[in-house]
């Protein structure tokens, strides 16, 4: 059954009162019930139906709700419900959750957990925003070198349940200092008298807790991991992240990146609930910038109104070359942004990239030079004035690639985001420095 087929009969049968129906018609998976319940249009059918699910799924459900759906549910439900649906949440989700509440929500949520739980939230919490502590979770297997690989599975049968993932076990020392790493495959098919030490894998790939948490997400796809322990500056494991966690970061930044490249300021909901006129700003401000920057080219053109009224046909062909150096410039750069997010790129490499995207818009240059000549020949049949054009657009766009290429690699040098220097600046600041390059080769080529 289609999704909003589905949303309309629930909506009809609640109307009804037809609760049993509508619990016969709940989906089997947390994520699709989950995703019913935000399609809902009134705050109360959502209440309703979450209070049909059954209770062995109920925390599962709500962990994959929006964010605003949760907080929505949480004001509906009862204190006891809250307080059960809290405790029983994994950790890094429920940080999720109380890092986007107002601190007076904050306070009384974290009020409701146990001891236990209280202080494994308000460890997380304390960590910086942007760092991968944020997303850490206490809830790992870990075994010492000591045990038995028959005591280790006993260990994991009696725990395991209870845990994030038992797919990786963590070997501990005596002092809680992180020394190897077990995989359940491998201890299954171990004889069961052998020592942890003995099959473990020392060299762990791990990440610090101060660590920002776009680099613990490249680590994790470099080495195609399930899991990542996180220690403190003394290797004492304080617990790990899993993948669902480190994808939500990948897709954050991924966004974040795209809409700085598009001259926004980052949005911090979905397009459909953020308001009109936070979108508008968000929007408007780099565009006001651009616009001042865009200003020095009118400033340079009023200079030259002298030698443009003497050669009108020179304004003509201005569009082009705008056109083509800002695109040349927004090339490079997306691609040398994309390359350093993966990490292909580094600042070691500056020269070597600039180089190369020099020679690329040489060649480029050349190519559209010929091009833009042979265009201006056929339209103004003015030899000179081709030439003019033909040269100052290979030299435009052999400026751009290079400017294009180097300001993101200078800016993740200064450790500012490389996106910033989005496709929008980018163009903007070769429109202004081609029209510069374009008015004084034609008045020296036209002997204006």
């Amino acid at each position: 059954m289609e999704e909003h087929t589905l949303c309309q009969q629930v909506e009809s049968l609640l109307e009804e009162k037809n609760f049993v129906r509508v619990k016969e018609l709940l989906p089997q998976h947390p994520e699709d019930i989950a995703r019913l319940i935000a399609e809902l249009e009134q705050s109360t059918f959502k209440l309703v139906v979450f209070r049909l699910v059954p209770y062995d799924q109920a925390v599962d459900v709500f962990e994959y709700l929006p964010r605003e759906e949760e907080e929505q549910l949480l004001s509906s439900l009862t204190s006891r419900e809250v307080t059960g649906i809290l405790n029983e949440m994994s950790p890094d989700d429920r940080t999720g959750l109380l890092e986007e509440m107002p601190a007076e929500l904050v306070k009384k949520f974290i009020n409701m957990l146990s001891p236990s739980e209280r202080r494994v939230a308000l460890e997380i919490l304390n960590y910086p925003q942007d760092c991968v502590g944020r997303l850490i979770t206490p809830d790992f297997v870990q075994l010492y070198e000591g045990m038995s690989v028959q005591d280790a599975v006993a260990h994991i049968r009696s725990v395991g349940l209870q845990k994030e993932t038992v797919y990786h076990c963590y070997v501990l020392d005596n002092a809680k200092r992180l020394i190897g790493i077990v995989s359940l495959k491998k201890l299954v098919l171990s004889p069961p008298d052998t020592r942890i030490s003995e099959i473990m894998f020392q060299e762990v790939i791990k990440v610090h807790v101060y660590a920002d948490k776009e680099e613990a997400a490249n680590i994790f796809k470099r080495y195609d991991l399930i899991s990542i322990p996180v220690v403190d500056a003394n290797n004492k494991l304080l617990g790990i992240v899993t993948f669902d966690d480190l994808v939500d970061v990948l897709e954050e930044e991924a966004t974040e990146d795209f809409e700085r490249m598009a001259a926004v300021l980052p949005v911090d909901k979905p397009y459909m609930e953020a308001s009109v006129f936070s979108l508008v700003w968000k929007r408007s401000f780099w565009l006001i910038v651009l616009v001042l920057f865009e200003t020095v080219t009118v400033l340079v053109m009023k200079k030259n109104h002298v030698y443009l009224q003497e050669m009108v046909a020179l304004t003509f062909f201005v569009p082009i070359l705008v056109a083509m150096g800002g695109n040349t410039g927004t090339q490079s750069a997306t691609i040398i942004i994309r390359s350093l997010a993966t990490g292909d790129v580094g600042v070691r490499d500056f020269f070597r990239v600039i180089f190369r995207e020099s020679f690329i818009g040489l060649l480029i240059g050349v190519t559209l030079a010929f091009v833009g000549a042979f265009i201006v020949s056929v339209i103004q049949q003015n030899s000179l004035l081709s030439i003019a054009v033909g040269v100052s657009m290979g030299v435009t766009i052999l400026l751009a690639t290079a400017v294009g290429a180097s300001l993101p690699i200078l800016f993740r040098r200064l450790k500012l985001d490389p996106a910033l220097m989005s496709g929008p600046l980018i163009a903007t600041i070769v429109d202004v420095v081609g029209i510069l390059i374009y008015l004084n080769i034609g008045r020296l080529i036209l002997g204006l």
